[in-house]
């Protein structure tokens, strides 16, 4: 387990550097308002997935915890099959409509759409049957392939159109679905196949998930929306800064999350397991708000035009490390160990409380400092329930609550009101008691992850 944690991260931390670069070189050389249409398109491009109407999450779902040896490889060749033709029936479609509008957001959209919902096809599967090579091969090469055209368009054409960066953001996306279909050729063959039998059960199955992850996106992105709605490009532009800066962190909670829902589908009755994760994604998202530290520097030293974002930043990340666990432990239960209703029922739930909680929080406070606490709020409540009541096995020891009530004042203390510097080392004094406290923690955590 531990070698595929590594690979996968190991290809998320050349993603980060990427993701870092990026989020650090757009926003200093477009301006804020162009930045801020830049983000709008990356906003939407987090949609691209509803376009596949469940099928991807229906393979997921099928093929979980199975091995590669022992898949019927003719059926597999179908599946593939039927999801290209169905999403080349999807891009015509919305071109269509983009053009009609003549959109040519629309249009970037349309055409990102198939090769998105074609890489996450293929992700699904591989994650699904815990071949992890491929795909951390594949984030590595898409990372140096983007980084090359995006280092070219600033140093040597010195381009300040954001249309650019969008084409360039679409081109990593050819290139993994290239990718990704050169190896599955290998392994199944390139030969198209026609079938419908077994299709509908697929979307049936799936798009219950589809709606469920969907309504946990849109938690993730509900401060964005509702900054969108009320308040100016600038302010957007500087609210989604820092929540892209948040997202370049959470690139390797994705890594462990690929690999844990193929261990936990594997695992499905085994409870002491399951509260080994949980520690360790808490444990985990705690010693992760050093980031932030570093991130701060980085901002307040060259990039002063969005010092707003600092204090937003500072309330998000307290949720790293439910929204670790919201991603890696407790959807994946909810997969795993619930019927797809179940599932679909209390992420529409907690996606329209959260909807609401964030609006009241904007109307009350009218600052999108509220709007950040209010997020991260929902996060908390989410971990809390899902813990205490939906799982009554991963209730929280009296040691855990210790943690979580600490951490909170101690993390946004150093981070708000002292500088960069005398923050990071008062909270890895912190950091430092968590280890004494949950050491012989560690040492159970160490030997599973090494199993």
């Amino acid at each position: 387990m531990l070698r595929n944690i590594m690979s996968v991260a190991a290809s998320n931390i050349v993603g980060f550097g990427t993701s870092f670069i990026i989020n650090f070189l757009l926003p200093a050389i477009l301006a804020v308002s162009d930045y801020g249409y830049y983000r709008e398109y990356i906003l939407y491009t987090s949609y691209t997935y509803l376009f596949n109407l469940g099928y991807n999450d229906g393979i997921n779902i099928k093929y979980g915890g199975r091995e590669l040896a022992d898949l019927d490889r003719q059926a597999v060749n179908a599946e593939r099959s039927f999801v290209t033709f169905f999403q080349i029936l999807m891009f015509i479609l919305m071109l269509a409509v983009a053009l009609a509008k003549q959109d040519m957001v629309l249009v970037f959209f349309a055409v990102v759409t198939f090769f998105d919902t074609m890489r996450t096809y293929h992700q699904n599967f591989l994650q699904a049957i815990g071949v992890f090579s491929i795909y951390s091969r594949g984030n590595i090469l898409k990372s140096l392939f983007y980084i090359g055209l995006l280092l070219l368009s600033v140093f040597v054409f010195r381009s300040d159109n954001y249309y650019l960066y969008i084409i360039l953001n679409i081109l990593s996306y050819v290139f993994m679905y290239i990718y990704y279909e050169w190896h599955f050729g290998k392994h199944f063959g390139y030969r198209f196949t026609w079938s419908k039998a077994g299709k509908l059960n697929l979307f049936r199955i799936g798009f219950f998930i589809l709606i469920a992850n969907m309504s946990l996106t849109f938690v993730a992105n509900v401060g964005n929306w509702v900054v969108k709605w009320f308040y100016t490009i600038e302010d957007f532009a500087r609210y989604n800064f820092q929540n892209s800066m948040l997202n370049v962190i959470l690139l390797i909670v994705n890594a462990v999350g690929m690999v844990f829902y193929n261990i936990i589908a594997k695992q499905r009755e085994n409870n002491t397991y399951m509260n080994i994760i949980k520690q360790t994604s808490l444990i985990l998202g705690i010693i992760g708000g050093l980031a932030f530290f570093a991130l701060k520097l980085i901002i307040v030293n060259f990039l002063p035009q969005y010092l707003p974002s600092v204090s937003l930043l500072s309330v998000t990340f307290i949720a790293v490390p439910y929204i670790m666990l919201s991603r890696i432990l407790i959807a994946n239960l909810y997969k795993s160990r619930t019927s797809e209703m179940v599932y679909f029922r209390d992420s529409l739930i907690y996606a329209g409380l959260s909807l609401a909680f964030v609006m009241a929080a904007h109307f009350v406070s009218h600052t999108m400092l509220g709007v950040a606490s209010a997020t991260s709020l929902c996060y908390l409540f989410w971990y809390i329930y899902a813990t205490e009541l939906k799982f009554p096995y991963l209730k929280n020891t009296g040691r855990e609550w210790l943690l979580i009530a600490s951490h909170i004042p101690a993390f946004y203390l150093a981070a708000n009101y002292l500088n960069p510097y005398l923050g990071a080392l008062v909270y890895l004094a912190f950091l430092l008691g968590v280890v004494l406290c949950f050491k012989e923690d560690f040492k159970t955590i160490w030997g599973t992850l090494k199993n």
